[in-house]
């Protein structure tokens, strides 16, 4: 089950990295918005995250975007979704602004 600390990371990870993004700052490589753009698509739930990073190259699982997609799968999973709100909406936002690109 997520923690209110792992929910709180993620969320912040996810605007960090967004910010980063926007900014110039971090630049994801071509897997990274292959990901994002196939993530975007999906209805999420932990299991679908879990598979989906399983299925891309090593290189991309290593980078950044994978290292806040994969603690998400389990504040995905959360039986009460009420706290987790914040987190997702900020995952969203990071997914649809590297799928759009």
């Amino acid at each position: 089950m997520a923690t209110a600390a792992l929910t709180d990371a993620v969320e912040r990870d996810a605007l960090v990295l967004l910010a980063e993004y926007e900014s110039g700052s971090w630049f994801p490589a071509d897997g990274e918005f292959t990901l994002a753009g196939d993530l975007a698509r999906m209805r999420w739930n932990g299991s679908v995250v879990r598979a989906t990073l399983r299925d891309v190259p090593a290189s991309i699982r290593a980078g950044r975007l994978a290292a806040v997609l994969d603690p998400a799968a389990t504040v995905l999973e959360a039986v009460d979704a009420s706290g987790t709100r914040n987190a997702v909406q900020a995952l969203r936002q990071l997914l649809d602004a590297l799928a759009v690109d």
